[in-house]
C-alpha cells in the first residue's frame, strides 16, 4: 500500500507549517512502521516531512504523541548540533494532525550516509558523540513510558528471555545463552554518567558530505540512559570492518570524542566492556524480537555474522 503522500497533500502539510509553495517532492525513506519521510523543496526552502504512525497502544512498536514531543525537546535542548531542526506549525505546535495520522516537519539536512568509515570520518563521529553527551546535560526531563531497548536490567532481562530462547533457526539457537551471558557479565555499572543517548548511530543515520559530518538523524529510539552505552554502539556500528575492531578508527574516534567530553575514571575502565555490551545486547534484543516478529529472522542472522566475532575476538585476545 502507498505509503506517501500526494503533491496536492503535501502543499496543505507545507501550507500547515507555512513552509511556502511545494516545487518538488523526493521520497526519502519508508520508517519501519512508525514514520515515512519526503524532502519537500519548496519555494521556501527544503524540509522533510515525517508521516507518523501514533498510538497509545502499550505494545514494542507503537510511538505515542507524547514519546515523540519527548524526542522534539531533547532535541531543540542541544540546538546548534548536527541533528535535525523541528518547525512549528502555523498553529504553534511541532506535531499536527492530518487524516489519521501525525506530521512533523524539520529543515533538511544536506549529506550522503557513508559506505564506509574512514580516519577522518570516525574523528568527526567521535567529535559529534562527545559534544552531543555534553549538550545533553542540560536535559533532565526522564519520560518514564519511554521503551529503553538496552537497558537490560534483571528483571527486563527475565521477561524477554522465554522469547529469546524461542528459536527454532538452529544458528540462532546455538547462540542465545552465549549472547545472555555476554549482556550479564558486560552490564553497565550503575555508576556510570546518564544522559540522552541515541543507541542507533550506524551508516543510515549518518550524513557526510565527503568526510565531513553534516547531520546525525532518527533520535526515535533516544533515552536517558549511561553515555558509555552510546559510545559502545556507535563503535560497534562504525568501526568494525571485516568482523573486527579497527584499532586505528577507534583511536581517532575516541580522539574525537574526548576532544569534546572527558571520560570519568568510571566511563574509562568500563570501555572495554561498552563495546561487549553494545554487541551482546544489540543481539539479544532481536533474539527478543524475532520470535514477535518484529524483525526477520535474517536480522539477528546479520548481527550474528558481522559482530559476534568482534566479540569473541575481544574476549579471548584483550582490548586492542
Amino acid at each position: 500500500m502507498e505509503k506517501f503522500y500526494t503533491k496536492k497533500e503535501y502543499q496543505k502539510i507545507a501550507d500547515m507549517y507555512g513552509l511556502g509553495k511545494v516545487q518538488k517532492i523526493s521520497r526519502l525513506h519508508i520508517g519501519f512502521g512508525m514514520s515515512t519521510k519526503a524532502a519537500a523543496q519548496t519555494s521556501l526552502g527544503q524540509f522533510v516531512v515525517s508521516k507518523n504512525i501514533l498510538s497509545d497502544k502499550k505494545d514494542i512498536v507503537s510511538k505515542s504523541k507524547e514519546s515523540l514531543q519527548y524526542e522534539i525537546d531533547m532535541l531543540n535542548a542541544i540546538k546548534g548540533l548536527l541533528v535535525p531542526v523541528y518547525r512549528l506549525s502555523m498553529g504553534g505546535n511541532y506535531i499536527e494532525k492530518f487524516g489519521r495520522d501525525w506530521i512533523t516537519v524539520y529543515d533538511f539536512i544536506p549529506g550522503k550516509s557513508p559506505k564506509k568509515i574512514t580516519v577522518p570520518m570516525a574523528y568527526e563521529l567521535g567529535k559529534f558523540l562527545g559534544e552531543f553527551h555534553r549538550r545533553g546535560q542540560k536535559f533532565k526531563k526522564d519520560l518514564s513510558s519511554r521503551r529503553k531497548y538496552y537497558d537490560l536490567n534483571p528483571s527486563v532481562m527475565k521477561k524477554m528471555k522465554p522469547f529469546a530462547y524461542k528459536q527454532t533457526n538452529p544458528k540462532l539457537k546455538s547462540v542465545v545463552q552465549e549472547i545472555e551471558k555476554g549482556v550479564e557479565n558486560n552490564r553497565p555499572p550503575a555508576s556510570l554518567p546518564r544522559g540522552p543517548i541515541h543507541v542507533d548511530i550506524g551508516h543510515t543515520n549518518e550524513l557526510f558530505q565527503g568526510e565531513k559530518l553534516t547531520g546525525i538523524i532518527d533520535f526515535g529510539n533516544f533515552y536517558i540512559g549511561p553515555r558509555m552505552v552510546d559510545v559502545g554502539k556507535t563503535v560497534m556500528w562504525n568501526l568494525c570492518p571485516n568482523k573486527k575492531l579497527d584499532k586505528n578508527l577507534f583511536k581517532n574516534f575516541i580522539a574525537g570524542y574526548t576532544s569534546k567530553r572527558k571520560f570519568n575514571k568510571t566511563e574509562q575502565a568500563y570501555l572495554r566492556k561498552a563495546i561487549l555490551y553494545a554487541i551482546y545486547s544489540h543481539i539479544w534484543v532481536d533474539l527478543y524480537h524475532m520470535p514477535l516478529k518484529y524483525v526477520p529472522e535474517s536480522w539477528p542472522l546479520m548481527l550474528i555474522r558481522r559482530f559476534l566475532p568482534v566479540a569473541r575476538q575481544i574476549e579471548r585476545d584483550g582490548f586492542l
